[in-house]
């Protein structure tokens, strides 16, 4: 029977092959242009990730035009902050870990805060763990470090110019995200101005109403109160740093 069956399935295959070769052969998606964006196509391959390409290649063109660049002073300023946060950071929960280990002796616990008081026990001392490993770092190791903690300063500080210039041109609503408060209205407006004047569009109308959500629907965000926002977008590096999780 099962030879039988095979049989019958090997035969679907094969006709189904032979179907298959009469139909007209499958775009290639190397040749399916979805979008353009600064001259460039954009093809089918690429869909899962054509909201970044989008933005991210026009936020680098904006970069360019408005020459906008982190300093070294800006640079050193956030690695001695965020060395500062992660030191505090490390104390506290120094200071929280005999607490937390108290609390779960006690009898008072009933199941779920017990698994939650065990949840956050393990996490802070595979934190402790982590800030301990960092200090035992050999020479080599410490250096590879700083390189890293020097490209992740770039990265930040120069997202952190960029969005307080489309900010200080578009204005608007701000959210909070983790990463810092980020103007949206702003880059919605941008994006806007970008495809007025032809620096992308988007030839799949299905694939333009899905990149335009994250910028157009509201009740995705949670918005900061006007003075906060304008507050925080105007905030000095070092001040928008304690905020960002770098701390409890």
């Amino acid at each position: 029977m099962k030879q039988i069956v095979l049989t019958i399935g090997l035969g679907w295959v094969a006709a189904l092959g032979l179907a298959q070769s009469n139909q007209p052969a499958e775009p290639d998606s190397n040749s399916v242009v979805i979008a353009v964006v600064g001259g460039i196509d954009i093809t089918l391959q690429d869909k899962a990730r054509l909201d970044g390409l989008i933005f991210e290649t026009l936020l680098a063109k904006f970069t360019r035009d408005q020459k906008i660049a982190p300093t070294e002073a800006e640079l050193d300023a956030f690695i001695r902050k965020t060395e500062e946060l992660r030191k505090e950071h490390q104390r506290e929960l120094e200071q929280d870990l005999p607490e937390l280990r108290k609390e779960l002796q006690s009898t008072k616990l009933n199941d779920r805060e017990r698994k939650d008081q065990e949840e956050l026990l393990r996490l802070t001392e595979r934190a402790l763990n982590s800030f301990r490993e960092i200090q035992s770092l050999n020479q080599r190791q410490q250096d590879e470090l700083r390189v890293m903690q020097r490209r992740r300063a770039e990265q930040f500080v120069l997202r952190w110019k960029i969005n307080q210039a489309l900010y200080r041109k578009y204005g608007g609503r701000v959210i909070y995200q983790q990463a810092g408060p980020e103007p949206l209205d702003a880059y919605r407006d941008f994006l806007r101005d970008q495809e007025r004047t032809g620096s992308f569009i988007i030839v799949d109308k299905q694939l333009a109403a899905q990149f335009w959500r994250y910028f157009t629907i509201d009740s995705l965000h949670t918005f900061l109160p006007a003075e906060e926002a304008a507050k925080s977008m105007q905030a000095e590096l070092p001040d928008v740093l304690v905020g960002l999780g770098l701390r409890r």
